[in-house]
């Protein structure tokens, strides 16, 4: 598909308010080390928009069309990547240097949402924020070396491999 025409998608503005107020959340979060936060709460659709309906079915796809807009607003990208660094914090990893936090909080783990890691790799990824998909793809083969499931419904895995 090229565009979202779905008569429940919430439009570009609405996606943006919402993915605003929750990175402002992730920041709260973060700078209080309140990581059950992070792993308890529902923002994925928003803050990790894909090509892929969901739980909402198309209410917060992006397409083509709603990715190139997206992609035109560079505090929109900033915000995005920043999404991804907190939430891969929340889980021990730096993404910015590619490798594990050394001595992360007890909370500060991977808590088996394959779903979500799923959806912030492949918003990088469509949004070409290369590094970024190359460190939650890194982290991902790591987990999946331990043994752990990408079964979220169906099987995760293509995108890590």
């Amino acid at each position: 598909m090229k565009s979202n025409l779905d008569p429940k998608f919430v439009g570009l503005g609405a996606l943006k308010q919402k993915h605003a107020k929750t990175l402002a959340e992730f920041r709260a979060w973060d700078e209080a080390r309140n990581w059950a936060s992070f792993h308890r709460s529902h923002y994925d659709w928003w803050m990790f928009p894909i090509d892929e309906p969901s739980g909402f079915g198309f209410a917060y796809t992006v397409f083509e069309e709603e990715i190139g807009e997206l992609n035109e607003d560079p505090r929109y990208l900033l915000d995005l990547q920043e999404g991804a660094v907190l939430l891969a914090r929340s889980w021990g990893w730096d993404l910015e240097k590619a490798a594990p936090i050394s001595d992360p909080d007890p909370d500060q783990r991977w808590q088996n949402w394959p779903i979500r890691l799923y959806k912030a790799a492949k918003c990088m990824r469509l949004f070409e924020l290369d590094e970024a998909y190359r460190s939650l793809r890194q982290y991902g083969r790591g987990l999946l070396a331990q043994g752990i499931s990408f079964e979220y419904s169906r099987d995760l895995t293509w995108l890590f491999r």
